[in-house]
């Protein structure tokens, strides 16, 4: 409270209240209303210059603050933060599936598995998709869903997945080489237990070959072996050596036996290494490939004594094949360098 000078005939104040109108109050007025209001929350006001008598100024018009400020803001949550889960995961339920299924709908319910409270509300959105997780996994929108369910529930939750994947022989193989499906398997690979995902590493593995060699296959294998059982990635290290020439061929396999030189154990590497430099072939097949000039290089330095240097006469008798490919001048340039 403020009060104007008093030479003027008639002092008024301003009494400010954030929850209601701002309002010109004579000064007669004051004491009476500090009576009525007792204790009152007041903001100061800046003098009014040349004040009128009251009764000939009309009343400031009221503050318009939105229900948002006065509620939610005040108490300090935003009004999006004042929207409780359990009635966005309601407004799905019963509709997963059908949604999961469109482009608008699996962003829905994507949204609702983020922002669910708990995993009990995200299991309860994901059994409604029990007995379609295959159907999904091929589905350009369902599989964000599935995704999503992988990437925001325990592991025990994405049995059903799993269980689906098993139920059929060599349905692992077709779905890891589908083009959605692969990126279902891959998560799963990463995100069970060794334990819950064994049946899973043990199909993969019985089509290793195929998978290493096809486009989209071939990241399944990588994710074993980065992320499977030292069983897992020692019984992948073996089809890599017996199979060398087939895998070692295809760029897709060649993605798969940098991915060996980079996860394998430091013996297993040396394996791989002395495997492929039987087949010349392979060596300037791999080292045109993006990641397969990188793996020719590990080998490089895995190797010693005379295969190392057999190694080196191999790559320097085809350093004119070499600089044909953006890649194969990087390897030629790193063959030239540490020779």
């Amino acid at each position: 409270i403020r009060f104007a000078r008093p030479s003027f005939l008639s002092v008024g104040v301003m009494v400010c209240d954030v929850r209601t109108a701002c309002v010109v109050m004579p000064s007669c007025m004051l004491s009476e209303a500090l009576a009525d209001r007792g204790s009152l929350s007041m903001t100061p006001r800046p003098i009014v210059q040349n004040p009128v008598h009251s009764s000939e100024r009309p009343l400031e018009k009221e503050i318009n603050l939105p229900r948002s400020a006065t509620a939610s803001t005040l108490s300090g949550h935003t009004e999006s933060e004042m929207s409780t889960s359990p009635c966005h995961t309601s407004s799905i339920l019963g509709r997963a599936l059908q949604l999961s299924r469109s482009p608008e709908g699996c962003r829905q319910v994507q949204d609702a598995l983020g922002k669910a409270a708990c995993d009990s509300e995200r299991e309860l959105l994901a059994r409604e998709l029990h007995g379609h997780a295959i159907k999904l996994m091929r589905c350009p929108h369902g599989n964000h869903v599935l995704q999503k369910c992988i990437s925001t529930m325990p592991p025990a939750a994405l049995q059903f997945m799993i269980d689906e994947l098993l139920a059929q022989e060599g349905l692992v193989k077709k779905v890891a080489m589908h083009r959605y499906g692969s990126r279902i398997v891959q998560q799963l690979l990463k995100k069970c237990k060794p334990s819950q995902a064994e049946g899973l590493a043990e199909a993969v593995l019985r089509e290793a070959v195929k998978l290493c060699c096809h486009t989209f296959g071939n990241h399944v294998v990588q994710h074993l072996l980065q992320f499977g059982t030292m069983e897992q990635q020692y019984a992948l290290v073996r089809i890599l050596e017996r199979r060398m020439e087939i895998i070692g061929s295809s760029p897709s396999g060649g993605d798969v036996i940098a991915a060996a030189m980079i996860h394998a154990a430091d013996i297993d590497r040396v394996w791989i290494a002395r495997a492929a430099i039987q087949h010349p072939s392979v060596l300037l097949n791999l080292g045109h490939g993006r990641h397969g000039h990188d793996a020719v290089a590990r080998m490089l330095s895995v190797l010693g004594g005379r295969e190392r240097e057999e190694t080196y006469r191999v790559m320097e008798a085809s350093l004119a094949e070499l600089n044909t490919s953006k890649y194969g001048r990087r390897l030629a340039a790193h063959v030239a360098a540490t020779r």
